[in-house]
């Protein structure tokens, strides 16, 4: 399987994966009580499955051509795989390690009555690494529209999955602010580190808004479905509307559309991309932040101190994604096939 096929089959795993785990979490809420062979489950198992021998797949196919570690492959005893499909690979693994955790936790448990066991702790985290790997698997093919629009749509997915990945508290502050402002502040980094203009930062919005609506009207339509045809009632108190699409950054688009301005013009004056990275960073991530705190799941603790560290983690990690994009945006001959 080459690159190229291998980066939409990531896309549409991913988005399988995001949407059965958003189904999940409904159902929860809606519900109640699960089992493990539960149609949300296998809707984001099968996601994960296909992320994984999609990854599977491209490795073999790149160590049969022999590629060298010169050619940006990450060399591993006798195999050779491309880092996007390494990471996103090694995201779903961890997705299968934490499913067998899962399947033991409900023989031994039963029912999960909570979403935050730590069997699911693990499938969130396996889930934010395979996002990461769908991103940057879509670096190499950003010379052609479809692949920008795939970056658009990975980088989507990445920042929708930070706002279910990062739970509780550490001394006290919201992880979860911490993870959706830092989220975005890495795509930021990864888009314009690609090479590409501000345009493709709003389209990156406009392809979160595309996102945000699906998962708004999925899940709540697929749960009562679902449960008619198990002949299971919903709860007397049922929430009746997307539990984790109401949660996601809303205004995520503008704040994008604010970020695309600022690129604009620090090019339009010279500024360094270093230091463009750096400000823009610390000011849309702590803006994400500040709407997530107000708005969202993230709405206790003292602001404060948290969104003085989401700055601090804003401006770090939009720089670090445009380096990541440095590392990874030059182009293979066989990436375009």
């Amino acid at each position: 399987m080459t690159e190229t096929k291998g980066a939409w089959s990531l896309l549409v795993g991913m988005t399988l994966l995001w949407l059965g785990v958003a189904w999940d979490g409904q159902w929860h809420v809606d519900v109640g009580p699960d089992t493990f062979f539960t149609a949300p489950h296998l809707m984001f198992y099968a996601g994960s499955g296909l992320i994984g021998l999609t990854s599977l797949a491209v490795v073999l196919t790149t160590t049969r051509r022999g590629e060298t570690p010169a050619d940006g492959i990450v060399h591993i005893t006798r195999f050779r795989a491309p880092v996007a499909f390494l990471v996103s690979g090694l995201g779903a693994a961890g997705h299968l390690v934490y499913g067998a955790t899962d399947l033991w936790w409900h023989t031994v448990y039963g029912f999960d009555i909570l979403e935050l066991t730590p069997s699911h702790i693990g499938l969130q985290l396996a889930m934010q690494t395979e996002s990461a790997g769908v991103a940057l698997a879509f670096l190499t093919l950003r010379a052609r529209p479809a692949g920008r629009w795939g970056l658009a749509a990975a980088g989507a997915l990445f920042m929708a999955s930070a706002e279910i990945s990062f739970d509780g508290e550490i001394l006290g502050v919201p992880v979860s602010l911490l993870g959706v402002g830092g989220a975005t502040a890495w795509v930021i980094g990864l888009v314009v580190g690609a090479g590409l203009g501000w345009r493709w930062l709003a389209a990156t919005g406009a392809a979160f808004l595309a996102l945000l609506g699906a998962t708004m009207f999925f899940p709540p339509f697929a749960t009562r479905v679902y449960a008619d045809a198990i002949d299971l009632r919903l709860r007397d108190n049922a929430v009746n509307e997307s539990i984790v699409g109401t949660a996601m950054p809303y205004l995520l688009p503008l704040i994008f559309a604010f970020a695309a301005g600022a690129v604009w013009l620090a090019r339009r004056r010279n500024l360094l991309p270093r230091w463009a990275m750096l400000l823009v960073g610390a000011v849309a991530a702590p803006a994400v932040a500040v709407q997530s705190a107000l708005f969202g799941r993230s709405a206790e603790g003292t602001p404060l101190f948290p969104l003085f560290l989401t700055v601090l983690a804003g401006a770090g990690l939009c720089w670090f994604g445009w380096q990541n994009a440095a590392l990874l945006r030059a182009p293979r001959p066989e990436a375009a096939r």
